[in-house]
């Protein structure tokens, strides 16, 4: 028993990491294509794309969640 409970624990800070390393790398991405935004305008969108998709990536456990918790309710809808 204790052995998955250290599984869990280490499974949250695994998690607290890549969480953290996709909020590094939005910011990096944001603080280039503010740079490349008057030479490079194109460039500077397709990055600025990666930022906010990274940015999103954050928060993808709370997405997921709300999206099952949606699907749930309206399967529920369905079926009365």
């Amino acid at each position: 028993m204790k052995m998955e409970h250290r599984k869990n624990n280490m499974k949250k800070i695994s998690d607290y990491i890549v969480s953290f390393a996709f909020l590094y790398s939005s910011f990096i991405c944001f603080d280039k294509s503010a740079d490349l935004w008057e030479t490079k305008k194109y460039l500077a969108l397709i990055i600025l794309v990666c930022g906010i998709l990274s940015f999103i990536a954050v928060f993808r456990y709370s997405i997921a969640k709300l999206i099952y918790y949606l699907i749930n309710k309206f399967s529920k809808n369905e079926k009365k």
